[in-house]
Order: C-alpha cells, then structure tokens, then sequence
C-alpha cells in the first residue's frame, strides 16, 4: 500500500516527460522506456551555453516516417522552461554534408523537426537559437546512427 502511495505522489508530483530525462545516462544509447511509453526514445546528451540548458532527444515517428529531434531548452537557475523564441537545426550527415538551417516548430513547451538517417555512422546536430531573452546561443548534439 505504501508503494502505491508513493508511485501516485511521484506520478502526481513529477511530469512524465521529467520523468523520463531525469537520472538518464545521455550518451546517444538508445533507452527501453516500455513502461514509461517512451520505447522508440534515444536521448542524446545534454548542453549548457550562457545559462541555458538543452536537453534533446529523438524519437520514431508514425507510420515509418523517420525520426524527430525534439530540443527542450531550460533556464539553469532555477530550471523554468523556456517555451518562447526562433531555433533552427542544421545536420551533418556522416559523410560531412551540412543541410540547410531548418526551422524547428514548437510543440508541448519544446522544439522540433524532421530528420531521416540514410547513412550509417555519426551525425552531428548544430542547433541555433534566438530564445525569449534575445541572445543567440549554438548547441550541439550528436548521435551514431
């Protein structure tokens, strides 16, 4: 009985979506989140630039359609979401190729966009940002496909 009190507190208490990101190892490892109903998720590291946190990952889409990247962005003092701004992705693919800057769209507090793996090997993530506060910040992930 007291299990259950406690896992209705914490699922009370803590969004799922913190759930899954908190305590995780971000080393582009793909995760099995089957209880979470994040099977399909590979979090990729985090990174911090002038006072701001991103944490991103990729996750299936339906239907065989490629992934998406998903880039949530959080103030590091005091860890409040930072919803608001313009950010862009350009890929690079594992033979070197660098895409055009493709506008990420704001979904659920965070951002994202499309991406299809057609290569095997590294690709690199160069995300560009104009957040609320108006600086323009550069963060970069990375994941082996």
């Amino acid at each position: 009985m007291k299990k259950l009190l406690v896992l209705a507190l914490m699922a009370l208490l803590v969004p799922a979506s913190a759930m899954a990101m908190k305590g995780m190892d971000h080393d582009s490892k793909k995760m099995d989140h089957g209880s979470m109903g994040m099977e399909g998720v590979v979090m990729l590291q985090d990174e911090v630039v002038d006072g701001v946190k991103a944490s991103a990952h990729l996750m299936e889409m339906e239907g065989g359609m490629g992934q998406m990247i998903m880039v949530m962005f959080t103030e590091v003092d005091g860890g409040k979401m930072i919803t608001k701004g313009r950010v862009a992705v350009k890929i690079e693919s594992p033979d070197e190729k660098v895409s055009e800057a493709k506008k990420m769209k704001k979904s659920k507090g965070m951002f994202g966009t499309g991406v299809k793996f057609d290569q095997k090997g590294m690709y690199h993530f160069k995300v560009g940002t104009k957040l609320a506060d108006g600086e323009k910040r550069t963060f970069h992930f990375h994941h082996e496909n």
